[in-house]
């Protein structure tokens, strides 16, 4: 009790200092005099989506996209590392590198020359929910590049060398990130926030990735690479009646086979508040995470949720940044986000701080976020927030590529291609009041899980003033 009295202190000292300096911090924000106004935006104006989908299952979503002379199609399926099988854990690292080495009909090399001579290239992509295969190329090859993205995600025959060779890369990959505070750090944050659901993995066991056979991959990808369980998103110069019989030609014989995908459950929407440390001995500095689960995509909160996690933490001007960066100096790269899976989410901070500074920084987050909670954002703090999204909203979305990435994206997560318009009428109606209310139910203090890595005989004793502090290892 005593220490939580403490803590309530330095929280109220931060808010009356912070109100002291509310005039110069509004002069400061407040836009160059002599300005026009800022114009209207422009919502994300969609050619015509055709939607379709095959008799044996598969969705397929085609805009054609005149003048460059480009097309972008992407193969995705339900299933990513979240359906990993519990013995397998980390299997989909070696299947995303493994897809396109190999099919019944091509070597990694064919391939790679095949695409080259389309001027075009391939992509493979595992997430927590969804496995894809993009290919990017000149609209004229379409049927060919088409006929090599059916074969890879029809036909992937996973060569015993391209899997070995996988393997090897893999290993290497985890021994060096193992020199970053972050590896286990995250595995201890996320096994926090998610305890058993398959959303805590992080870091695959080099013993579990050492196993990994061809047989495995091949079973995997079967049991995911299914037309009644996928989509094909094509965007790009050619007419949508081109793009559908295309589509049909080479995939329209495609049947599903393997065990079925079991579904993933709803992840936890809530944590208790830990304060964890992973020890890093003879660390010079602390890395802080603090995070919460959130909602699923496309929960009623959405569009309030991003513009109050722009204000907060997630852009360079933000609250935080200019909190621990700009003005106390004690940190370079604060950051703050909120990421949407199709079965639950996460808001999550880091920053990395020198040793001595860990517990001040952590006192400075916990103001802001409860200065979140409890005031209303300046008008112009809302619009900065809200015209940064926007505008980051409609430049990601210019090329063909990013817009089927994107829809692609939407499609796992329960969304239509019509909500892309929805975006920016939707960052536009959040007001303060709605900031307000997103602080109050997600951005409290007392909601958050603390893990922290760095050396526990130089932050511990400063960190104590927070309550009970366990060790924890992944």
């Amino acid at each position: 009790m005593k220490k939580n009295r403490i803590i309530s202190m330095l929280l109220s000292l931060s808010l009356l200092a912070a109100a002291g300096n509310a005039s110069s911090t509004k002069e400061k924000d407040a836009p160059i005099k002599g300005l026009p106004a800022y114009a209207q935006d422009k919502p994300l104006i969609l050619p015509a989506v055709v939607e379709k989908k095959l008799p044996n299952g598969l969705t397929l979503w085609l805009i054609e996209r005149p003048g460059l002379p480009l097309i972008s199609m992407y193969l995705a399926v339900r299933g990513g590392s979240a359906s990993d099988p519990e013995n397998l854990r980390g299997v989909s690292d070696i299947l995303s590198s493994t897809i396109s080495a190999g099919t019944r009909k091509r070597t990694s090399r064919q391939i790679a020359e095949e695409l080259q001579a389309l001027g075009a290239d391939i992509s493979v992509g595992i997430g927590k929910d969804i496995s894809y295969i993009g290919i990017d190329g000149l609209s004229s090859g379409t049927g060919q590049l088409l006929e090599i993205l059916a074969d890879t995600a029809r036909h992937a025959s996973f060569p015993e060398d391209e899997v070995k060779l996988a393997i090897e890369n893999e290993l290497q990959s985890i021994i060096a990130s193992k020199s970053q505070p972050s590896y286990d750090l995250s595995q201890v944050f996320y096994t926090e926030l998610f305890g058993k659901h398959p959303y805590a993995f992080v870091n695959p066991d080099p013993k579990v990735v050492a196993r990994v056979t061809p047989k495995d991959l091949l079973a995997v990808y079967q049991q995911r690479f299914r037309p009644d369980q996928g989509i094909l998103v094509m965007v790009g110069n050619l007419p949508t009646g081109k793009m559908a019989g295309l589509a049909e030609k080479h995939f329209g014989d495609w049947k599903s086979s393997g065990k079925k995908l079991a579904a993933i459950p709803p992840a936890p929407a809530t944590t208790r508040q830990q304060f964890l440390v992973v020890d890093r001995p003879k660390s010079v500095q602390s890395t802080i995470y603090v995070g919460r689960p959130m909602p699923a995509a496309g929960n009623p909160d959405e569009f309030s949720l991003k513009v109050a996690n722009t204000i907060f933490g997630g852009a360079f001007g933000s609250r935080l940044t200019q909190n621990i960066r700009e003005e106390k100096g004690y940190t370079y790269s604060p950051h703050a986000s909120v990421s949407d899976w199709a079965k639950g989410g996460i808001f999550s901070i880091s920053a990395s701080v020198r040793n001595e500074v860990t517990a001040a920084t952590l006192t400075e987050i916990f103001y802001e976020l409860d200065r979140l909670a409890t005031t209303l954002p300046e008008d112009e703090e809302l619009t900065r927030a809200q015209r940064y999204l926007k505008g980051s909203f409609l430049l990601s979305n210019e090329t063909s590529s990013a817009l089927a990435s994107t829809l692609t994206g939407y499609w796992i997560d329960g969304k239509t291609p019509g909500d892309l318009a929805k975006y920016v009428p939707g960052i536009e109606k959040v007001r303060k009041q709605d900031v307000r209310e997103m602080g109050r139910k997600y951005f409290a203090s007392r909601k958050q899980a603390v893990a922290i890595s760095g050396d526990a005989k130089a932050i511990m004793e400063s960190l104590s003033l927070f309550g009970d502090i366990r060790l924890a290892k992944p």
